[in-house]
């Protein structure tokens, strides 16, 4: 989302909902950097009515401090630590204002971010018991504790996910257009912003997918063994089945399971897991779909060659880039 003055204003005088404060939160978190979210920090700040009262100048210097904002107005970028750690994003409290509403108001809650490198996975807890699985260049954002009606984080990226269950607290994975909801579960998601399918596995449990656009919203619920494919292109949602028991998740031994994959997203797949630049030089096969699976831990070179096999397919490699081309 974009925000403005009022809206950031509203989010610092506790006038949005526990969503709408979600996605200024994460906003300012992605974005701290930018000069126009600088700029709109700076305004928000300068347009507080500043008490003279000795308590509430140390609070103002507290708050600019904990936002790293410099005495004399100047927003310190934020230290972003290397890929892979944990971040922690200091998220501006729903109620900033300054004076008596600031030691009344609870804390705010801490949200916390692990990018995962290229050619890597990442396991992780989160405050609840749920554990998560993270594939290569996936991203996820999460608040330090779970305190509301839900317990929703954001991702972008792949996951292998084991819920916590809580009935009470439904989870929700957030991304992009997609709303994942589940009480207790393992599956298997990805969604990665740069390839055209998102992709559901249900291995235990029940889900639903709320798919946003701008015809409304679109609930697919899934039991074990369904999977399900959304098009990001076109709009499509395709169901379909595969077997719990004999699939492997991308984290053991770094298995790949391509159920009718296109071509662009598997390149995409193979890049990130394998560090290695993988261009569909022919727009031809783009969308050419492929069924495959690997569970031995093969190689790149094997996986290619595997691929390329019915002739449909020429592996080309120069200077470290592989090239694929149609027959």
């Amino acid at each position: 989302m974009d925000i403005d003055i009022n809206t950031l204003q509203d989010y610092l005088d506790g006038k949005l909902s526990d969503e709408e404060n979600l996605e200024v939160q994460v906003y300012l978190s992605d974005h701290m950097d930018d000069p126009e979210v600088q700029s709109l920090l700076e305004g928000a700040f300068d347009s507080f009515r500043i008490e003279k009262e000795e308590d509430t100048f140390r609070s103002l210097t507290a708050t600019r401090a904990r936002l790293g904002i410099a005495p004399r107005r100047a927003l310190r970028p934020f230290i972003r630590l290397a890929a892979a750690a944990v971040t922690l994003l200091l998220a501006v409290p729903a109620a900033l204002q300054v004076g008596y509403h600031l030691h009344k108001e609870p804390a705010p809650v801490a949200w916390m971010e692990l990018s995962v490198p290229t050619a890597q996975t990442r396991e992780l807890t989160l405050p609840d018991g749920t554990h998560l699985s993270l594939g290569a260049e996936s991203r996820v954002t999460w608040p330090e504790s779970f305190t509301g009606e839900e317990r929703r984080i954001f991702l972008d990226g792949e996951v292998t996910a084991k819920v916590a269950k809580d009935p009470e607290h439904p989870f929700i994975i957030q991304s992009g257009d997609i709303d994942v909801r589940v009480h207790g579960t393992t599956f298997n998601f990805k969604s990665y912003r740069n390839n055209t399918l998102v992709e559901m596995m249900l291995l235990e449990g029940s889900v639903s997918m709320d798919i946003h656009s701008e015809e409304g919203t679109r609930e697919v619920r899934l039991t074990p063994g369904d999977i399900a494919q959304y098009n990001r292109q076109d709009g499509d949602v395709v169901l379909g089945k595969f077997s719990p028991e004999s699939f492997r998740v991308f984290s053991d031994e770094r298995s790949f399971s391509f159920f009718n994959i296109p071509l662009s997203d598997i390149a995409a797949d193979l890049e990130r897991a394998f560090g290695t630049k993988i261009v569909v030089a022919d727009q031809s096969i783009v969308s050419h779909r492929f069924l495959a699976f690997f569970t031995n831990h093969e190689s790149l070179d094997e996986i290619l060659r595997l691929l390329s096999a019915n002739g449909d397919l020429r592996v080309v490699r120069s200077d470290g880039v592989v090239y694929l081309y149609g027959k």
